[in-house]
């Protein structure tokens, strides 16, 4: 059962703007996980990459603000990349099923949030 959902939508300017001011110390604070797969892209894509996954977090955390339960960057890790991305979460007892996309100006995030009892 769909318990929340959340959507995100970023300027891919804004995180390229901020990664050339804030560099490693904004992919250590909100990727400590890494982002090790989106530099293996090319050049051009690597913030859309960044971005998408930026926005992911925040979708997540806009869900769980629906079911009272407080979740801040460093507590969401994504991983793998392509069409092996995963989330993982600290909070026990939900799926998350996620959608993301980015083109040249922005990448947005899409997150429904399910109770795990429901596929057990």
């Amino acid at each position: 059962m769909i318990v929340a959902c959340g959507v995100d939508i970023v300027s891919n300017k804004r995180i390229e703007d901020t990664l050339k001011r804030w560099g490693d110390k904004f992919i250590e604070k909100v990727f400590p996980e890494g982002v090790e797969y989106c530099f293996h892209k090319r050049r051009g894509e690597i913030v859309g990459c960044i971005a998408a996954r930026f926005a992911l977090k925040e979708a997540v955390i806009k869900a769980f603000s629906h079911i009272n339960t407080s979740l801040r960057f460093e507590d969401i890790v994504v991983l793998g990349g392509g069409k092996h991305l995963d989330v993982k979460i600290p909070v026990k007892g939900y799926r998350i099923l996620f959608s993301i996309s980015h083109e040249r100006e922005f990448s947005i995030a899409f997150v429904n949030v399910l109770r795990e009892e429901a596929y057990e």
